[in-house]
């Protein structure tokens, strides 16, 4: 995005680390799995791919929980805007909702381009790589079915101006993987995924179609792996399809007219598949 978007990113971990200081420890205790976004991803992926185990992510469902969705993509952009405003506690509404749902929109704020914005369904919203440059070797993580056919959205597609203003995608290598092993993890509020020793099972490059819309992502062949889950009233609690996911690494960009981000708004399976 812009420069002065940038600038301001580079204020973020400041503006947020004051807006909790106006939260209660109570209210600390009772959110304790709603956690902002206080990191830029997890720049070892990259290296972690090529190595063959990218070790262990936890994952919330539709929760950011900040704390772990950053280690879903190797960087992603800063939070721009103002950050939300305290709601008001009414008739209907007690101090202590108040305040949690003042810590969960700060989340979602804080979290606005992290991977969880490219699995969320919604096309508008998307993954933003963080660096300065237009983010070659940058690496997305999505928790995806790799037994169904696969699409992308690649882009900001929330508008055409956005798209064209803003990178795309080119030519990007397809990462597949499997976790070996899956357990729970129990939070105040969610109750999460554990996926450990997440496995490259296959790789290819595929060249993308400069297209603010969805497009085909041809998945490579694949090597199958055993894999455990923890077990909940004599069965699976996840089953072996649940346990894949696709890493896209950026290798070139459609450069767009204005700024040098590279974006993909979303990855999921074919509809109606």
């Amino acid at each position: 995005m812009s420069s002065f978007i940038r600038k301001y990113c580079a204020v973020v971990p400041m503006v947020l680390a004051v807006a909790f200081m106006s939260f209660s420890t109570n209210v600390r205790a009772q959110a304790e799995t709603a956690t902002p976004c206080g990191r830029a991803g997890n720049p070892r992926l990259p290296e972690l791919l090529k190595k063959g185990s990218i070790g262990a992510l936890t994952w919330w469902g539709g929760v950011h929980m900040g704390g772990d969705i950053c280690d879903w993509s190797s960087s992603h952009l800063g939070a721009t805007g103002k950050p939300p405003v305290k709601p008001i506690p009414t008739a209907n509404m007690d101090e202590d909702e108040a305040e949690y749902a003042s810590w969960r929109a700060l989340e979602n704020w804080s979290c606005m381009y992290t991977a969880l914005s490219a699995m969320d369904g919604d096309t508008s919203t998307a993954w933003c790589e963080g660096k300065k440059d237009e983010g070659v070797g940058e690496v997305l993580v999505v928790k995806v079915d790799t037994t169904k056919p696969v699409r992308i959205w690649s882009g900001l597609g929330a508008s055409d101006h956005l798209y064209k203003a803003n990178n795309r995608a080119r030519k990007i290598r397809i990462w597949a993987l499997q976790a070996r092993q899956a357990r729970k993890e129990i939070g105040q509020y969610e109750t999460g995924l554990v996926f450990e020793d997440i496995t490259v099972v296959g790789s290819h490059e595929v060249t993308l179609k400069d297209l603010n819309g969805w497009q085909p992502l041809p998945l490579p062949p694949r090597r199958g792996l055993a894999f455990r889950s923890v077990i909940e009233n004599g069965k699976p609690a996840v089953d072996h399809k649940d346990s894949t996911f696709l890493a896209v690494e950026i290798l070139s960009v459609y450069r767009g007219t204005k700024y040098n981000d590279t974006c993909i708004s979303e990855i999921g399976i074919e509809q109606g598949k």
